[in-house]
């Protein structure tokens, strides 16, 4: 099978209308620096209220599990407790 060498058309155009065609307009530098600083400020954003909800989840973890424990270890004392008044 033999491989055409003309570029692949865009869009449904022929390659040479790209050529044509004026480059898009590059942002100024002012503009440039803008859309990083807000960037930079959404990432910020976003590292703060995932570490918040990772906090939360580490606190309802450790609150959970200490009620866990505590329920273990009540019905744990319960058993000995009962198993002490049937050797009576």
């Amino acid at each position: 099978m033999i491989m055409s060498r003309r570029r692949p058309s865009l869009h449904g155009r022929p390659a040479g209308e790209q050529a044509g065609r004026p480059a898009k307009s590059q942002p100024d530098r002012a503009a440039r620096e803008a859309m990083k600083e807000e960037r930079d400020r959404d990432a910020a954003m976003a590292m703060k209220e995932y570490e918040a909800g990772k906090r939360a989840v580490l606190a309802n973890t450790e609150r959970l599990r200490a009620l866990r424990l505590a329920r273990e270890g009540g019905e744990a004392r319960t058993k000995t407790a009962k198993a002490a008044k049937k050797g009576s």
